[in-house]
């Protein structure tokens, strides 16, 4: 089943899509391991790293987050997005030089932290879903209580 195919059943009407992402393995070749790694294979790691990243995706509706992963096995994953506490971004140096970054969501209900790793424009897709929590917060009247 497809990634698609799953998201249409779970969307409703008045729920509005924002964006979806993947990861990316557009990193790999500056990595002298991943390099070896791939020779050594006949390229097959790189096919299985491509799958590993990619299947997991994560879709930002105006209401939820929601992550499809697994490459076999299918887990779907909500947070609704006024329960998300925070988000942040951390690239390393190669990272930083293809455009590449994972993002941390923090939120209070079971699912926790969540890591979104090695996406495309990280900040970009960093904004946006804060934009998007702020926006659902503010809609259900939610405030989040900092603790010291």
């Amino acid at each position: 089943m497809r990634n698609e195919d799953i998201l249409s059943g779970m969307l409703s009407n008045e729920e509005g899509f924002l964006w979806q992402v993947t990861g990316s393995i557009a990193d790999w070749k500056y990595n002298p391991l991943f390099l070896l790694l791939t020779v050594l294979t006949f390229g097959l790691f790189l096919i299985g790293l491509h799958y590993y990243r990619t299947y997991n995706y994560y879709v930002l509706t105006t209401t939820r987050l929601i992550i499809i992963s697994g490459i076999l096995g299918r887990k779907v994953d909500e947070i609704e997005l006024f329960r998300v506490i925070d988000s942040s971004v951390n690239q390393s140096f190669v990272d930083r030089c293809v455009h590449l970054g994972d993002i941390n969501v923090i939120s209070t209900d079971k699912t926790g932290a969540v890591v979104m790793r090695k996406i495309e424009d990280p900040y970009r897709v960093r904004d946006a879903l804060r934009a998007a929590y702020r926006e659902a917060r503010s809609q259900r009247g939610t405030v989040v209580l900092e603790q010291s």
